[in-house]
Order: structure tokens, then C-alpha cells, then sequence
């Protein structure tokens, strides 16, 4: 009787995995986010000799190697299906277990990109043959038929199904193609009403990367929700890498319907249905955010410097949130999207009228972190990992982005940051266990010269990143004066540089008449009066040396109350290096930590009890 018992609920399992269809949209519904904001990285493609292991290395480190990275904390990948179809579609997994031990998770990965094999053949214009799968328009379900929920001669429905199958634990958001509106015909940018346009118009098939028809691109939407969610309804499906609200405007208007998208009883949905996640590019050196006409000159006014390009990043947000608004999705009508930002950065070296310098790159990547975390943005991953070329052949802004200098001709690994790279790193570093605090940003009532935000540490105390705001073209000088409010019962500051992760300075300020440049600081202390260092939150004090350290480390606890301890080492990702309890008895005492495994970097050694905590920084060379 148990054999048939097992037999039968193995029966019904497996049926309703093969009709495992949903019954909602993102009309109805988009998951909730518990996690918290990641600074990502498009690693690019840097040669032969660098396997993905390497580059997740070199993203976030790895001790084991003794490998220091640049703090990032997700990836955004491609699983493109010609790659899959050839190599097998296990062929990443490890990879993405490395990436995982690594301490990264919550990756974007964008899809799409079919084998030759699963092309279609159609040419929707006479010289360019559509880049899309065949037999989109092929039931998407089957109920099992060939054991797999989807049907299978739906190339797409299938490589979904299969890939979503294989990596659903690793990845947070599958990205629909990458740059479906790259334009190739200068229309996406003109304004309603002008000739061409995507606003009044329906894209051409040739002005666009996929080479195909809008209403295609719905569809894979359409697929990929449906699949995706059937796998996993907490999964994030992102309409993908996007970069001009005209096009996001002609999805949101017309259904998957191959006959000009009209919606109907087969095709009832237009495309804001099928994705719960807007992920755009933003590129301000090129895409006129740094510039205006003037009508009195005849020529353009620029702002080339790091605000000025954040809060171009930022007006692409709105620009793309209005579409959204216009057609319901604004917890009104429909629920409200999500967003991530999967590829942005500015060059390191400036061409032509473009702007770019080492000081405005490493500028603009901390003010954009800090304005996606004030703007709810999840992700914001940055282009690239390492620059293309050095600097003396570098051919336009592209090549000069970086967080790393090139790699491609040098062996693993004997890579060197960039000045944004260290400032990368130092945002991880003194962020780490830190949660950005909407209500003390605001408490902070910040002047319109000054940009920052507030983050809320483990231990109850605060991280500031503030800044004077820039608005000379093409320089990164600015000044002011800023005093923490009164009402925050902060009086002095530990204040640290973009560099720190680098040179480990710390000096003290006063809260009140704090002097801000142009380059961020990173500014710590915490209520009642006393800066971090001086504060005891425990019974006991605490030293650590040395410090900075090679092979090993001693914590000196002193002090007369009994108190039960846990000691927990982590690295700048928030990976737990070590972990200790400790019974102290109350007398002076030493513990000692073999560090010689340890890689490269800074640590953080957390004591805690009862009555709080207690953080010291370690610094392994």
C-alpha cells in the first residue's frame, strides 16, 4: 500500500510540474524584494586566459588565492542558447557555485541569441535576416507531451525552460535580450510628432538590433514570463538593458499579436504584462544628459562633470517611470515595477567634446551608487571590469572603463585597479554592514550644495557619504561647509577617503563645519557624543594587534564583567571568516587568529554580547 501511496504522489508531482501553467501577469502582481541593493559588474570579455572564475575573483575577491577584488557583489552574465546548445546547458553551473563561495548572488543574467539551428529564417527587411528563434508563434504549452511542461518545438519556450530549470537558485533576474532597441536607424531618440518615431510609430524591424518585428520581442516577453514564473514565481523577469523610453512606449502599447499587436482574446495583454523589472543602460558622456542647447550662442551649453552625469542616470529613470505612469504602472492601476541598472559608467579619459577623467570616474561611481539606493534601484552594475585597452590606445570613452586597468595581455593575476576600482572597493569596505537609511538621509536635510545619504551600521552607528556638489563643465572642483544636525546628537566623526581601502587613513572631524570637496568622504560616528573608536558599547575593551598583520592576530579582551562572547571575522562582502564563542570570565584575556590564509585586505572582527557590540577593522597584507 506505501509503494502505491509514493507512486501515485511521485504521479501528481510530476503532472503538475508538466502543467505547471500561472494564471497572472505582472498586471496582477510583481514579488516583493527582500534583499538588499548590490553594486554589480559587466565583466566584459578580456581574453582567453581569464576563465569566469578569474574575473569573479577579481570582482570580489578570494581568499583562499589571496585575491583582494574590487568588492563587487553580482554578476551580470549571458546564457545565450547557442553557447548552451553546443557546451551542454550545465556547462555554468560550477561557474556560478564559484561565484556563490565567492560571496556574490542575486545575478542578472540576459538571454536569448538562438543557435543556428533554432534561427528563423525570415527576413523582415531586405538585407538582414531576423536575429529572433523560429517558431515563436507555436503553443507555448503542451502538457507534457514530450516530458517537459513546454513545447518543445518552441525553440524559445524550450531553452527558457531548460536554462530557468538549471540556474534558478543562482540568478535573481532574467534579462530579456540585450538592448533590444539599439538603433540602427536614428529614430528612437526623436520626439513625437517628428518623422519616424517610436512614439507615433511602430519601430522598423531593421532600426533595431533584433531584426524583427516589436511584436516578436513581445512575445519572447510573453514566453518568458510565462516559463519563467511556472519555474519560479518569485523570479524577476527585466525587459531588457533598455535605452529609450520610445521603445519601452511602443511595448507598453501593442499586444504579441503578429497582426500589428492588437490585443484580442488570444493575444489579451499588452507587453507591460510580461515583466515585473525595467533594467536600463545609461551612458551620460553620450547621450546628451551633459549638454543643452543655447539659443544665444548658437551652440551648446555642457555640465561635464560627475553630478551632472549621476543625475543624468537618474533622469533616464524618470523618463522610463513616466512611460510606465502613462499606462498604470504606478501601484494604481497596476502594480509598480522594479528596477535595476545593468550597464552605466563614464570614461576615464576624455575624446572629443565627450567628457571623462580618473577623478570624475571614481566621483561618479559613489554618487551613483548612493542616488540608485535614494532612487530604489536594486542593482547597479557597472561597465566594465576591466578597460579594454591602456590609455595610450584607447579609441573613444568605452575603451577607458574600467575597474581594473587592461588585462586581456597580462597573466592572472597581475592586475592593477583603477582609481574607480579603489573607490569601489572602499564603498564595499565601509559599507558592508551597512543599510541605507531613508529616514537619517532625510534627518540630514541636506542643502542644495551638498549630495549624500545616511547608512545605518550593525553596531546603531552611522556612515555619511557626503559631498560638495559640482557644476563646473569639465572640472571636479567644488566646495562647502555642512554640519550634521543637532537633533542627530553626533559631535565627531571618523572620516575616511575614496582611497581608504588603499591607504588606510583615518582622521577625526568635528560634526559641525565638516569641509566637502567634490570627491565623496565617507563619514562615521554615532549618537551621545563619541566617535566609533572611543565608543564601548561592551563592559570590556578591545585591542587587536598588529595591526596590520601577515600571518596572525590577537584579540586583547580586558575587563571585569563576565559576559558571554561570539567573535565573527568577515571580509568586505560580508563573507564570515571565522566564528568564535567565548566564554570571558572576566579577567584579562588573549585569542588568537591564524590569519595566514587569509587574502590581502581589510577585515572586520565583530565581539558581541548582550550589551551590544563592539567592530575592529584588521588590515591582512
Amino acid at each position: 500500500m506505501n509503494k502505491i501511496i509514493a507512486t501515485l504522489l511521485i504521479f501528481l508531482c510530476f503532472s503538475f510540474v508538466l502543467n505547471a501553467q500561472i494564471n497572472f501577469t505582472a498586471n496582477d502582481q510583481v514579488p516583493d524584494y527582500n534583499g538588499t541593493f548590490r553594486l554589480g559588474v559587466n565583466p566584459g570579455y578580456h581574453g582567453s586566459d581569464w576563465s569566469d572564475e578569474d574575473l569573479a575573483n577579481l570582482a570580489a575577491g578570494n581568499n583562499s588565492l589571496g585575491v583582494e577584488g574590487v568588492g563587487v557583489q553580482a554578476f551580470r552574465a549571458s546564457l545565450p542558447e547557442h553557447f548552451l546548445e553546443q557546451w551542454g546547458y550545465d556547462v555554468e553551473v560550477n561557474d556560478f557555485q564559484h561565484y556563490e563561495s565567492v560571496g556574490m548572488d542575486d545575478h542578472v543574467v540576459f538571454v536569448g541569441y538562438p543557435s543556428d539551428d533554432h534561427l528563423d529564417m525570415a527576413f523582415h527587411c531586405s538585407d538582414h535576416q531576423s536575429k529572433l528563434f523560429a517558431n515563436l508563434y507555436l503553443d507555448i504549452w503542451d502538457g507534457g507531451a514530450n516530458g517537459t511542461p513546454v513545447n518543445d518545438d518552441n525553440y524559445y519556450a524550450l531553452y527558457i525552460y531548460q536554462m530557468v530549470t538549471m540556474y534558478q537558485d543562482y540568478v535573481k533576474f532574467w534579462e530579456i535580450w540585450n538592448e533590444p532597441d539599439f538603433d540602427y536607424g536614428g529614430h528612437a531618440y526623436k520626439d513625437p510628432g517628428m518623422d519616424g518615431n517610436w512614439w507615433d510609430n511602430v519601430p522598423e524591424p531593421c532600426d533595431m538590433s533584433i531584426r524583427a518585428p516589436i511584436f516578436e520581442y513581445i512575445r519572447m516577453l510573453r514566453i518568458s514570463y510565462e516559463v519563467i514564473k511556472s519555474i519560479d514565481e518569485d523570479a524577476y523577469v527585466a525587459i531588457g538593458g533598455l535605452g529609450y523610453p520610445s521603445f519601452l512606449d511602443a511595448v507598453m502599447r501593442h499586444s504579441d499579436n503578429p497582426n500589428n499587436g492588437q490585443v484580442n482574446t488570444e493575444y489579451p495583454n499588452r507587453g507591460g504584462a510580461y515583466f515585473d523589472v525595467l533594467s536600463y543602460h545609461s551612458y551620460p558622456h553620450i547621450d546628451g544628459s551633459l549638454r543643452e542647447w543655447d539659443n544665444a550662442s548658437g551652440g551648446f551649453i555642457y555640465f561635464r562633470h560627475s553630478d551632472a552625469a549621476m543625475e543624468g542616470v537618474m533622469q533616464k529613470k524618470t523618463d522610463f517611470n513616466q512611460v510606465l505612469n502613462n499606462y498604470g504602472y504606478n501601484d494604481q492601476l497596476y502594480p509598480a515595477k522594479k528596477w535595476i541598472i545593468t550597464e552605466s559608467n563614464i570614461p576615464g579619459i576624455a575624446f572629443d567634446d565627450d567628457m571623462g577623467s580618473d577623478e570624475a570616474q571614481r566621483n561618479f561611481i559613489i554618487k551613483t551608487r548612493v542616488a540608485c539606493e535614494l532612487n530604489d534601484i536594486l542593482q547597479y552594475d557597472v561597465y566594465r571590469l576591466a578597460r579594454k585597452v591602456s590609455a595610450a590606445d584607447a579609441d573613444d570613452g568605452f575603451d577607458a572603463m574600467g575597474l581594473y586597468e587592461r588585462i586581456s595581455d597580462i597573466e592572472p593575476y597581475e592586475q592593477v585597479m583603477t582609481d574607480e576600482g579603489i573607490a569601489c572597493l572602499t564603498m564595499t569596505e565601509l559599507l558592508v554592514d551597512a543599510t541605507f537609511s531613508a529616514t537619517a538621509t532625510a534627518d540630514l536635510n541636506l542643502p542644495d550644495d551638498v549630495g549624500g545619504a545616511a547608512y545605518l551600521n550593525a553596531d546603531d552607528s552611522y556612515t555619511f557619504i557626503l559631498w560638495a556638489v559640482t557644476e563646473t563643465d569639465q572640472s571636479e572642483f567644488a566646495a562647502a561647509t555642512y554640519s550634521i544636525p543637532a537633533s542627530m546628537d553626533i559631535t565627531n566623526l571618523e572620516k575616511r577617503e575614496w582611497n581608504f581601502s588603499h591607504t588606510n587613513n583615518v582622521s577625526n572631524v568635528a560634526a559641525t563645519g565638516i569641509s566637502l570637496t567634490g570627491a565623496p568622504v565617507f563619514l562615521r560616528g554615532m549618537e551621545s557624543g563619541v566617535s566609533v573608536s572611543e565608543n564601548n558599547s561592551l563592559s570590556q575593551t578591545l585591542d587587536v594587534f598588529p595591526n596590520p598583520t601577515q600571518k596572525h592576530v590577537q584579540l586583547v579582551i580586558k575587563g571585569t564583567a563576565a559576559a558571554d562572547l561570539k567573535i565573527e571575522v568577515i571580509n568586505i562582502i560580508g563573507n564570515l571568516i571565522e566564528q568564535r564563542a567565548v566564554d570571558y570570565a572576566g579577567v584579562n584575556a588573549v585569542y588568537d587568529f591564524d590569519c595566514s590564509d587569509w587574502a590581502t585586505g581589510t577585515y572586520l572582527m565583530e565581539v558581541r554580547s548582550e550589551e551590544g557590540v563592539e567592530v575592529r577593522k584588521i588590515v591582512v597584507e
